[in-house]
């Protein structure tokens, strides 16, 4: 079984149990589910392909509370693999994402915990398997402080101690203190406007192949939320000092919308220009669980210190039915590197996730996700085909059962070649609600 090293997470668990939550506020949903995996080629060879059986223990929840005194939205979840035979040791994998903010003093004095946990590739050339995996954590911790600037203009002080770490990138391992003031007006009932300067003072732990830097952001942010319409802007500029004494500038651009088209079809689109890295981007990416996580958060991306020139458009279009729900979401985002120890990439994806009611125990789910990426300095493309499809029966309010199956595929002009997998997997879930 692969060991796994102690988390930041594990304090923000610990205060949370030490939070005052309201009984007759808060809720907890969970899901435990049990099956049996069948795995073709379960370390994704191109050459020698092996396969394997395991047996799958999961755990997923979502924590949620909301009074004056505390607001709170935690999702997570907890998997198990015992395999049984096979080339692949056992392994306990975590995900984990959400926000805690305690109110000591309602609307003036503040406590905020947000803790990013997700597993990411060690080796972002390889395919994806469960030995090419790791726990990469951001724990950030402040007090907030609110007050009013003037009758019209309110204004907000924020200050975090932030830690990152992963089991096996030493280099993103550091600590940040980041501040950050804002002033807030609110225009009418629909709208508002806000002025904000934030700073951070990064150190790494390992200096060789990280460098510390302060970075300072100055921007303008404009929100508004209509009956069908929402959108945002966010425009500015990034600053950041390094401690060698290079330093670098770059626009700072976000967009975002959210259209109720009508009853059953809603679209979405997000848009970055922008200095961020690993850290800024996970707590950045932190939003409300809504469902209980039914897997893990493996997020496919390059993980490295250093800070990047980030471009990203996300499209999201989702259409409900009594009986049919379907979701198409294309995206690109281009990764430029400020270090040369990493390596600059351009993906580009679509995903598709349909569902369709067969009759009222039967559920039919298939989705689709295929990502292409370049890593130009390399001259190396991958490109990693998902797609699969399952049935699923409800035999009561709390119990159900599924058969899924699964394809994965990875081309590659790289040292690794061409892989393909695919996997079926029966399981039996309880849900409290």
């Amino acid at each position: 079984m692969r060991t796994r090293g102690i988390h930041p997470s594990a304090l923000c668990a610990a205060l949370l149990a030490a939070a005052p939550f309201h009984a007759d506020a808060f809720r907890i949903d969970y899901v435990v589910d049990l099956g049996i995996e069948h795995d073709d080629n379960v370390l994704m060879s191109a050459i020698d392909p092996a396969d394997s059986n395991a047996l799958r223990a999961g755990f997923g929840f979502v924590v949620s509370e909301e009074t004056s005194t505390v607001q709170a939205n935690f999702g997570g979840r907890f998997e198990y693999w015992n395999y049984v035979d096979g080339p692949q040791s056992n392994a306990f994998d975590t995900s984990l994402a959400g926000r805690l903010n305690w109110f000591f003093i309602p609307e003036k004095l503040s406590f905020t915990i947000e803790d990013s946990l997700e597993m990411r590739p060690i080796d972002r050339f390889a395919p994806d398997t469960v030995d090419n995996r790791q726990r990469v954590n951001v724990l950030a911790l402040g007090p907030n402080v609110q007050f009013n600037w003037s009758r019209s203009v309110d204004g907000r002080f924020e200050l975090r101690w932030i830690d990152s770490r992963a089991e096996e990138a030493d280099d993103l391992e550091s600590q940040r203190l980041s501040a950050a003031l804002h002033a807030i007006r609110i225009l009418d009932s629909t709208s508002s406007l806000s002025l904000s300067l934030r700073g951070q003072d990064v150190d790494y732990k390992h200096d060789l192949t990280a460098r510390d830097h302060r970075r300072y952001d100055g921007y303008l942010s404009y929100d508004r939320q209509l009956a069908r319409l929402g959108f945002g802007l966010v425009a500015g500029y990034t600053w950041a000092d390094y401690a060698d004494g290079s330093s670098i500038s770059h626009p700072l651009i976000r967009a975002r919308a959210e259209w109720a088209v009508s009853a059953r079809n809603s679209l979405s689109l997000g848009v970055a220009h922008q200095l961020t890295d690993s850290s800024d981007s996970a707590i950045a990416g932190i939003t409300a669980a809504t469902s209980v996580p039914d897997r893990l958060s493996t997020a496919s991306v390059s993980l490295n210190s250093s800070i990047y020139e980030e471009d990203r458009i996300e499209l999201n279009w989702t259409y409900l039915h009594d009986r049919l729900g379907f979701t198409f979401g294309p995206y690109y985002e281009r990764i430029d590197f400020l270090d040369a120890t990493a390596f600059d990439e351009t993906r580009r994806g679509v995903l598709m996730q349909l569902s369709y009611r067969l009759a009222p125990t039967w559920d039919l789910r298939t989705y689709a996700d295929v990502a292409r990426s370049d890593f130009r300095d390399l001259d190396l493309r991958t490109e990693d085909t998902r797609f699969g499809f399952g049935l699923h029966k409800t035999w009561s309010r709390h119990w159900s059962s599924a058969l899924d199956y699964a394809h994965y595929r990875r081309e590659a002009n790289g040292p690794f070649g061409d892989s393909r997998q695919n996997i079926w997997y029966l399981s039996v879930t309880y849900r409290n609600r």
